[in-house]
């Protein structure tokens, strides 16, 4: 699939997603009317293209964003975004939400199931429905398939072209290196070409992300009620428009329009998970900045009991004290959590975590064995358990916790970087630059992936069976890599 005109195309399917160069007013919505696509989309972008274009964007944005690597939180969010997905038009497609460390509040979407959500946006939504709002209105992009109905229309181009224009201009957006030369190709006429078209998808997005949260269990108001004090943010906020609404530009009759949508569905009165607030007390504990400060923070809101969930801020202020090296008051205030709810994961991890940063692996470790009996499906448990395994020099059991995640091919590259430690420690040489290949293909180094795989193929000796397997993933690499250095 060779495009013409892959600028215009990128530019395009920026409009509809995530269009983070700054500074491009949109045009009015009513001075173009949206295309009568039929069947188009189809013939233009496959669903397994679609999640082609997504898992190669993935892997450059690993080199270019700061995508969180906190099992936890990374399951909290998915699991969110899998419930909103469950009552969306396409239940059974498959979706990645990831979170990335950044203040701005900004979420986005890219082809093939992929949600990106800024950190700062958990952290400025004031309920967990208006955080399931964005995720589901970003779900409506993907599920009504808006950037293969963008590109219809255009001319072809590449599909590493297209994630490699992604990943530039959303790194470049979020102030990190890497994006300069995507913004560069971008001119303010083709951003705005590409913005025509943006208001009547997010108002779809609206409608069908409303749906969404109806049928989800949450309140269908969120959304606009969210969007209404992000207008407000920005009418007195002149020098700092929220991310959000740079790429999801809102005007009064779009918030209007919502809230008529959200009158048509039941109102709810659902409270937050407790899980929504662990997460936020989480990212509040490992967030930039002064540890002291942190502390104090934690300590002021529970000493005038400004809190929206006790145990998710006294959770809060266990990690910030553990960060700050007070070990014995960290360890009471893991203590009478536990105590409170025996069987929550989040304060066992705790507890094992604080007796890691004392030295005591023993300690640690049968925390973490207790907690593997209490939540035997955790993969988030298991790669906690793991790393203190490995760091406890046991490398054998790390290994066997491991195996049966590779065997499922979850796309972490940490996981594998883990698996391929323990292979290695353990002799398993070829196991080991396998794992570490996968490390590297999935962070974006596709020439390091064909060398670790070269490492593993000359350590299998006379294996046929490994050497073919090993052979065939470098020449499936290797033509991927030459269509990248095509379309860098």
């Amino acid at each position: 699939m060779i495009l013409k005109n892959p600028l215009r195309t990128a530019c395009l399917l920026l409009g509809a997603t995530a269009y983070l160069a700054v500074g491009v007013p949109p045009l009015r919505a009513d001075t173009v009317a949206l295309p009568e696509l039929g069947d188009a989309s189809a013939a233009t972008l496959s669903p397994a293209q679609e999640r082609q274009i997504g898992e190669d964007f993935m892997r450059r944005a690993r080199r270019g964003l700061a995508i969180v690597d906190d099992p936890l939180l990374s399951e909290y969010i998915q699991s969110l975004g899998l419930r909103l997905v469950a009552a969306s038009d396409g239940p059974t497609q498959r979706f990645r939400f990831f979170l990335i460390q950044d203040s701005t509040i900004n979420a986005f979407a890219v082809p093939g199931g992929f949600i990106g959500v800024n950190t700062g946006l958990l952290l400025a939504v004031h309920n967990e429905a208006e955080l399931a709002s964005v995720l589901a209105h970003e779900t409506a992009h993907i599920t009504q398939r808006h950037i293969p109905r963008l590109i219809a229309e255009s001319e072809r181009v590449s599909l590493p072209a297209m994630a490699a224009i992604l990943a530039s201009i959303l790194i470049a957006g979020s102030g990190r290196s890497g994006g300069e030369a995507g913004i560069a190709l971008t001119t303010a006429a083709l951003a705005q070409r590409g913005l025509n078209y943006t208001r009547a998808f997010e108002e779809e997005a609206d409608r069908v992300g409303i749906g969404i949260l109806a049928r989800s269990g949450f309140d269908p108001g969120a959304m606009p009620s969210f969007f209404e004090r992000l207008q407000s943010l920005n009418r007195h906020n002149d020098t700092s428009l929220p991310e959000f609404l740079r790429t999801h530009p809102v005007t009064s009759n779009r918030i209007a329009d919502a809230r008529n949508l959200a009158t048509r569905h039941p109102a709810r009165a659902r409270t937050d998970s407790s899980e929504f607030h662990h997460a936020r007390a989480r990212l509040r504990a490992f967030a930039p900045g002064t540890i002291s400060e942190i502390v104090r923070d934690f300590r002021e809101n529970l000493a005038q009991k400004k809190f929206a969930d006790l145990g998710a801020e006294r959770y809060g202020y266990a990690y910030a004290l553990l960060r700050a090296g007070d070990l014995a008051r960290a360890r009471e205030m893991a203590g009478q959590l536990v105590q409170q709810s025996p069987r929550h994961l989040a304060y066992r991890i705790l507890q094992a975590d604080i007796e890691m940063a004392a030295n005591r692996y023993r300690e640690a470790l049968d925390i973490f064995r207790l907690a593997q009996r209490l939540h035997p499906e955790s993969a988030a448990l298991t790669r906690y358990h793991a790393a203190a395994l490995l760091k406890a020099k046991r490398p054998g059991e790390a290994y066997a916790l491991l195996k049966p995640l590779i065997r499922k091919g979850i796309d972490d590259p940490s996981l594998y970087r883990m698996f391929g430690t323990a292979a290695g420690e353990l002799g398993r040489g070829p196991e080991a630059h396998q794992a570490l290949a996968e490390d590297r293909y999935l962070s974006g180094d596709l020439a390091g992936a064909i060398q670790q795989l070269q490492i593993a193929a000359r350590q299998a000796g006379d294996n046929f069976y490994l050497i073919s397997s090993i052979e065939a993933r470098i020449a499936a690499i290797r033509d991927e890599l030459t269509l990248q250095r095509k379309n860098p």
